[in-house]
């Protein structure tokens, strides 16, 4: 019985509440992902290793070839997620050292962030990103906690180094996470002088590990006779545009969040930044030094988009969780009259039990519309060359289909997408798409089994039109739209797998 009356400062107590309460509250805010399952793109492939090696994401790659399941498995591996983002939480409350009111409030507003619902909806790999996040956090955990060269600077480099193998974004949460710590360690005004000691084998670490995860990744390219993709230097805008373009655009994505015109789900940022600057207006030791730890906080959670030139998707923002909760975490310190706080936690609760809801389900609804649609396509390939259904048909779709996109919320980044028109066409998916879903067997056809005879396939109608499926040699045409996609042939330069992501 002791357990249901916990010593609000018996560490093992407080560490086991942390974990199954956050494990419970990502259950409650993906209740409707866990339950209805939706193909969404990027996991219409059975198999990304090779392609995610290309990118540099070789964790991820090693994991999915030994011990993760390679895509997913539908419920497993969001289980599988909210299992290791709830470990990574209770890392988190040992790293902060909170007594059991303290972690529960950073609890539920941790795991409450809508942030990760952008990951999840990939759920190739969102397994493989929760491992990230976990190890990230064991890295800043030994860094604080633990007093060795080996313990505070050379295990953390090679726990960094494999995170953002995983997912390169994840360099900075290590950064968002130890500051977030010094944060609360000013509100709770520590004589502490070990602040500089920390970030320095922080960035020592940082620098091995980055060294590490090169230096390996180029081994890996070479053992899988693979050529890297520059997945980063396609999207930094610095080199292709003049530093003033690059600013506005930094300048514009970031404003965003300050005017409640954030990624849907993430003004909840307002919230968060309220309860960072409170601390200014009580007295501090040290206000000066708290105030530029506010604005590192801020930086480390926009650094990417500062890196990039320009805006991200909101599933960059992979230290969103830490900066809110740990922001909320700081205003319960601080005010004395908590109890009243635990009414934003409520509401955190419910607003991303709301909002997480909603995106899947327009995930969901857009699946079953793609299906009922490919499910029409699919009969008239079988009607035009008289077939039976399972037969393997070698297809080859043109075009994207001009279709509206369902009903979502704005600023939904991804969520609502259609397999039919992704890409402006993109044969490939559709046809991954047709083979996952079990509406069809198809053989994907290249582009360069039809670009001989173009002249056919443009005096052709579009689907669902008459002659809208025809033969070119042994390849059957769908023709979904006037305009061939952006990648013709679903095959991105140096990518083994036949996919355009």
């Amino acid at each position: 019985m002791q357990i249901f009356q916990p010593d609000q400062n018996n560490k093992n107590q407080i560490a086991v509440f942390s974990f199954l309460s956050a494990l419970i509250i990502y259950i409650f805010i993906f209740g409707f992902e866990l339950t209805h399952f939706s193909l969404s793109i990027d996991e219409e492939f059975n198999n990304n290793i090779l392609h995610t090696v290309a990118i540099g994401r070789w964790g991820h790659a090693l994991l999915k070839a030994s011990i993760y399941p390679e895509p997913f498995i539908p419920f497993f591996t969001e289980i599988l997620t909210f299992i290791l983002l709830a470990a990574s939480c209770t890392v988190i409350v040992k790293i902060f050292c909170l007594n059991l009111n303290q972690s529960l409030f950073f609890t539920v507003l941790y795991a409450s962030s809508v942030q990760f619902a952008y990951q999840l909806q990939f759920l190739n790999q969102c397994d493989t990103l929760a491992t990230a996040i976990l190890l990230s956090s064991v890295a800043v955990y030994l860094i604080v906690r633990k007093n060795s060269f080996l313990h505070t600077v050379i295990f953390p480099a090679f726990l960094i180094c494999y995170s953002i193998a995983i997912y390169q974004s994840l360099i900075f949460l290590p950064y968002s996470l130890l500051i977030a710590y010094l944060l609360i360690d000013e509100v709770r005004g520590t004589e502490n002088t070990r602040h500089l000691k920390l970030i320095t084998a922080l960035c020592i670490s940082s620098v091995i590990g980055l060294i590490l995860y090169f230096a390996l990744g180029k081994l890996i390219l070479t053992y899988y006779h693979l050529q890297s993709e520059s997945y980063l230097s396609d999207l930094v805008t610095w080199f292709n545009e003049s530093p003033g373009q690059s600013l506005h655009k930094i300048r514009r994505s970031i404003e965003r969040y300050f005017t409640l015109k954030a990624p849907y789900g993430l003004n909840t940022f307002l919230i968060a930044f309220v309860f960072l600057i409170l601390p200014l207006l009580h007295p501090l030791k040290r206000k000066a030094r708290y105030g530029f730890y506010v604005l590192l906080s801020i930086l480390t959670l926009f650094c990417m988009n500062i890196i990039v030139g320009k805006g991200l998707p909101p599933r960059t923002m992979t230290s969103f969780a830490v900066f809110f909760a740990s922001a909320g975490l700081i205003g319960f310190i601080i005010i004395r009259k908590n109890k009243y706080l635990w009414a934003v936690a409520a509401f955190s609760f419910l607003y991303g039990i709301a909002c997480s809801s909603n995106l899947f389900y327009t995930d969901y609804i857009a699946y079953n519309k793609d299906y009922r649609l490919a499910s029409f396509i699919a009969s008239d390939i079988t009607k035009e060359i008289k077939v039976s259904p399972d037969t393997p048909v070698k297809v080859y779709f043109f075009g994207a289909m001009d279709i509206k996109r369902v009903n979502r919320p704005n600023n939904s980044d991804m969520f609502g997408a259609s397999f039919l028109n992704w890409d402006s066409g993109n044969s490939a998916r559709i046809s991954a798409f047709m083979n996952k879903a079990e509406i069809a067997t198809i053989i994907p056809a290249s582009y360069d089994d039809i670009k001989s005879d173009l002249n056919t396939v443009h005096a052709a109608p579009v689907w669902p039109q008459k002659g809208s499926i025809f033969r070119i040699k042994d390849v059957v045409v769908v023709k979904l739209g006037q305009s061939v996609g952006f990648c013709p042939n679903g095959v991105k330069e140096n990518t083994i797998p036949k996919q355009c992501l």
